[in-house]
């Protein structure tokens, strides 16, 4: 007699699929995905025994976690993993459920790596710093898991996503470097992420509105170990005037450009003013802080847990798309220009930034 795993197997999804199939839950479950479960429960002629039909509308009351790049980033030495973990397990703990923390190599072998994540240890997954064109996304979506990407801003049908609003951050950098009166910018993004292509649009925004662009404002997209270093090496020997206002897609990004440019006798912010975003990195000064965007970390973990645990409650929940309003906090590594230059009015770019 054929069993649900049987069907699983046979449909290439989890149990759970097949659980929210036979129980009618269409809303966490694809039309495609649903079709080749009925296809393989009419070929295989299964029925469910009453113990499985009571097992199927059992919760196991465990979400999973997974966090990319984990060998490179271990979630306590690295305060952006830690800080959203500890905002997911405070909502989990208030709402009687337990987290597991996944740390098999799922974004290599997402397939099998999913069969054996999903198949009854968890009901649900919070995917941390996950890109949404990544395959295993898109698996986990086909198979009716329920998940919620943080870290991104995805709007994937059916899939719930907590973020900051990414393009309002750069909009903040830009607002406040214009204020100080710069005139010449650059935007530092190390990945092509989707993340940092919001930021940059927010930033750009504002300087267009405000009137720079051409030759004001370039693009730096330094990538690998070392690469910010190269990057400041190439603007100062270039002949064109560098910029003297840098926003950086992180704070790692800021800090590692602040001390590049410090290794050639550039001050911070005395010669170039520094924006990043994250409010988690402080600059190998005691004195000086980052000027940055802040993330609610913990606000997001929280909010990522309880869109999950709603929704796995009550399979009728909507998706939700979440973001977190931000503001920028002026530190030590902004001023104005060195050059004689007239400071914009806060007035006058006010509507820009609205």
């Amino acid at each position: 007699m054929a069993t649900i795993r049987d069907v699983a197997n046979k449909a290439k999804v989890s149990t759970a699929t097949v659980s929210n199939v036979l129980n009618a839950h269409s809303g966490r479950v694809r039309p495609e995905t649903r079709e080749r479960v009925l296809a393989a429960i009419r070929d295989l002629r299964y029925r469910p025994t009453a113990r499985e039909e009571k097992q199927a509308t059992i919760l196991t009351q465990n979400i999973g976690v997974m966090m990319t790049d984990l060998a490179k980033n271990p979630i306590l030495r690295h305060d952006y993993f830690r800080n959203i973990l500890d905002g997911i397990l405070e909502s989990a703990m208030f709402r009687g459920w337990s987290v597991t923390i996944f740390t098999e190599k799922m974004w290599g072998d997402h397939g099998l790596s999913i069969r054996r994540t999903y198949d009854g240890r968890c009901d649900g997954l919070i995917l941390v710093a996950s890109n949404e064109d990544h395959e295993v996304v898109h698996s986990l979506n086909e198979r009716g898991v329920p998940i919620v990407l943080v870290g991104n801003s995805a709007t994937l049908p059916g899939i719930s996503s907590v973020d900051i609003d990414n393009e309002s951050a750069g909009s903040l950098a830009a607002t406040h470097l214009i204020a100080l009166g710069h005139r010449r910018f650059g935007f530092v993004e190390t990945t092509d992420s989707p993340t940092a292509g919001e930021r940059e649009r927010g930033f750009r925004r504002i300087l267009c509105e405000a009137g720079f662009g051409g030759d004001d404002y370039r693009v730096y997209s330094p990538r690998g170990s070392g690469s910010v270093g190269r990057l400041v090496d190439e603007i100062l020997s270039g002949k064109s005037r560098p910029p003297t206002a840098f926003f950086a897609w992180h704070d790692e990004a800021a800090s590692a450009l602040i001390e590049a440019f410090r290794s050639h006798g550039v001050c911070v912010p005395e010669d170039v003013s520094v924006v990043g975003v994250d409010g988690l990195v402080r600059i190998n000064d005691s004195a000086l802080q980052l000027t940055t965007v802040p993330q609610p970390f913990h606000s997001i973990g929280k909010r990522a847990a309880s869109l999950l645990i709603d929704r796995l409650v009550d399979p009728t929940q909507p998706a939700e798309v979440v973001r977190f309003a931000v503001e920028l906090r002026p530190g030590g590594t902004t001023c104005r220009p060195p050059q004689d230059l007239e400071p914009i009015s806060l007035s006058d770019i006010a509507v820009l930034s609205s």
